[in-house]
């Protein structure tokens, strides 16, 4: 590929075309068949945006805004995902929002979301939809450039095809999950899952508490680990499209 350096990663390569001595493009091409065939990277003076080669209607867009990241799954044009970094005030919460919280490399994320893709299934392509999903970008990073590059070296990595698509293993490199819930019209928490994590001691067992209808109906505590079925068993019990 004229004017591209390759690296070999499993199940395919990727491709890496720099200009004035800053990365422009990326091609990840993918020979395993359920992978699809090839992921196009790009930027723009305002956003990166990616494409599954083998799904010509969707579409996913990094932005930045206010210092924080906004990625957005497109769908034939229309914003089917948001998904919205913010610092996390519990005393302050954004109102009538779905938040969730996770920890990653001790890097705490938190982020807004809306969703209608559930209205999607069978329609959009299961790859267009891991890729959104399982491309995890540390939410420090506050500009297109860390972003882009960061994306460049996630691809660089000999698993990071596994890490995407490969469901059982992917999930063992997912941040770890902290919270999920929703507030009402004033800020406060209406429903959910929440564990009260300690920053500097994540390991220690730390208190929990699940709500509903404004109200902590059971508490506990939990270590980190432990805490990952507490909160998939929440979400399996209570998940409803946003």
């Amino acid at each position: 590929m004229s004017g591209f350096t390759e690296t070999r990663i499993e199940s395919g390569s990727t491709f890496k075309k720099f200009k004035d001595g800053k990365l422009d493009s990326i091609i990840v091409a993918m020979a395993a068949v359920n992978y699809g065939n090839a992921i196009i990277i790009s930027r723009t003076n305002d956003a990166i945006l990616l494409k599954n080669a083998a799904d010509e209607n969707s579409l996913i867009k990094f932005e930045i805004k206010n210092k924080k990241q906004i990625k957005t799954l497109y769908y034939k044009n229309d914003p089917i995902t948001i998904i919205e970094s913010i610092d996390l005030d519990l005393q302050n919460l954004p109102k009538n929002a779905a938040v969730s919280t996770s920890i990653e490399d001790n890097l705490v994320s938190s982020y807004t979301s809306s969703s209608k893709v559930n209205a999607l299934r069978g329609e959009m392509d299961d790859k267009s939809f891991k890729l959104f999903y399982f491309l995890n970008i540390p939410s420090n990073l506050d500009n297109l450039d860390a972003i882009f590059n960061s994306i460049g070296d996630f691809f660089s990595e000999e698993d990071a095809l596994l890490k995407i698509f490969y469901g059982s293993y992917a999930e063992k490199f997912a941040p770890k999950a902290l919270a999920y819930f929703k507030t009402d019209e004033v800020g406060k928490i209406k429903d959910g899952v929440l564990l009260n994590i300690n920053h500097e001691k994540p390991a220690e067992r730390n208190k929990y508490d699940i709500y509903k209808e404004g109200k902590i109906i059971k508490s506990g505590t939990s270590s980190l680990d432990d805490f990952q079925n507490i909160f998939k068993e929440y979400l399996m019990n209570n998940w409803e499209e946003e």
